[in-house]
């Protein structure tokens, strides 16, 4: 079994301060004490510096995976699935360092590159559209390596993003612990079938065996109806977590072997139920319930400031068709609730109004970007990826 070291669907569709102190108790993880009042709520703040990038006329400045590499000269990876590549952005001098390119077919043919995950320089794995098949190479492609395994049956291969909730692998020594999904229709999903689906899978690297996690979907989450099972999955150096769309609880375990505990984490911003999804809903109704209700996102953890991040959508009213065309990939209102390794919620800012795009975000070392790459944002420039830094700080 895959042990941390103890020191961190089928649909796919594409700041404020608390005003009373008793509202903390929304925030508590199980067995947590409550924070003392005079502990600052921790917020994201601007930090008035922009990362801004030229690109090429071939590139757009939307990114369907964005990777960081942190060093004497950190790097912004970005991936270009039609040209079969990945770019690499040397973010101090603001210019293209470099292309990793990759055939499609051949002695050295990887399929299509659609996802990638920077685990180190010398550690980049490619997520292609080769079955039963995850590839391996460097920074600067010196070698191209192949593991191969076999899905455990009735799931699919390792994924890292499915319609926009991210999930990067986990990787400790040889084994790899990386998000699946079982097959089917998300409106046919009944409570018993779904509360016995399992959530990730454990590869080992070197002989390509893969063993089920015991982690599972929490039981209950269809008893009041349908809600979309869409999750996100990310890790402390002592954790699994993972944060799922329609349930206010983060549920963690310490290794793969380990059964899932529930952490009460509930937005401030979000009603105490969810709303529930018609199982004879069309399109229009489908995208509705995905985009203007109340649901949580991607969850991302901060190795350098040690806490979680978890992005959040509350209920929106649009007017028109057009502008629930544009919510499938920008956000008109979010928050994000920051919470230490303990899963207590330490604190969480709204960003209603400021027009990022929050499937473009990342952490560095310096902090967390976003995205201005959103069409409503002033700052959004076709020929650049750019992107706003926020620093976590304490409240005022």
């Amino acid at each position: 079994m895959f042990h941390f070291p103890l020191s961190h669907l089928s649909i796919d569709l594409r700041v404020t301060y608390s005003l009373f102190i008793a509202s903390a108790l929304f925030f508590v993880g199980c067995g947590s004490d409550v924070p003392d009042k005079t502990t600052p709520e921790k917020v994201l703040q601007n930090a008035e510096s922009k990362l801004r990038i030229p690109i090429d006329d071939q590139t757009g400045n939307f990114s369907f995976g964005l990777g960081y590499l942190d060093g004497e000269s950190p790097y912004l990876f970005n991936i270009q699935s039609p040209r079969n590549e990945i770019q690499v952005y040397d973010m101090d001098r603001k210019e293209l360092a470099k292309t990793l390119k990759f055939d499609l077919e051949g002695n050295e043919g990887v399929g299509t590159v659609f996802r990638f995950h920077v685990q180190s320089a010398d550690s980049i794995f490619l997520f292609t559209t080769h079955p039963g098949s995850i590839y391996l190479t460097d920074i600067d492609q010196s070698y191209l390596s192949k593991i191969s395994f076999a899905s455990p049956e009735g799931y699919s291969d390792p994924q890292i993003s499915t319609s926009f909730f991210n999930s990067y692998p986990i990787i400790r020594g040889n084994k790899m612990l990386v998000k699946v999904v079982a097959p089917g229709n998300v409106k046919d999903t009944e409570e018993k079938a779904l509360s016995n689906q399992f959530l990730s899978v454990e590869l080992d690297m070197n002989s390509g065996d893969t063993e089920l996690t015991c982690h599972k979907y929490p039981k209950g989450y269809l008893s009041d109806g349908l809600h979309v099972p869409y999750f996100s999955m990310a890790a402390s150096p002592d954790k699994v977590v993972y944060s799922f769309l329609a349930d206010h609880n983060l549920y963690a375990a310490s290794s793969a072997g380990d059964p899932l505990d529930a952490f009460p984490a509930k937005s401030r911003f979000f009603p105490d139920t969810f709303p529930t999804l018609s199982r004879t809903a069309d399109r229009n109704e489908y995208l509705r319930y995905m985009f203007t209700e109340p649901r949580y996102g991607t969850l991302l953890y901060d190795p350098y400031r040690e806490v979680f991040y978890r992005f959040c959508f509350p209920k929106i009213e649009i007017e028109s068709e057009e502008e629930l065309e544009q919510l499938r990939g920008f956000a008109k209102d979010f928050s994000i609730m920051i919470l230490d390794t303990n899963l207590q919620v330490l604190g969480e800012t709204r960003f209603k109004g400021y027009n990022y795009v929050t499937e473009n975000v990342f952490v560095a070392k310096e902090g967390l970007y976003m995205s201005v790459n959103h069409p409503d944002n002033y700052d959004n420039e076709e020929d650049y990826l750019s992107f706003v830094l926020y620093e976590l700080a304490d409240g005022k």
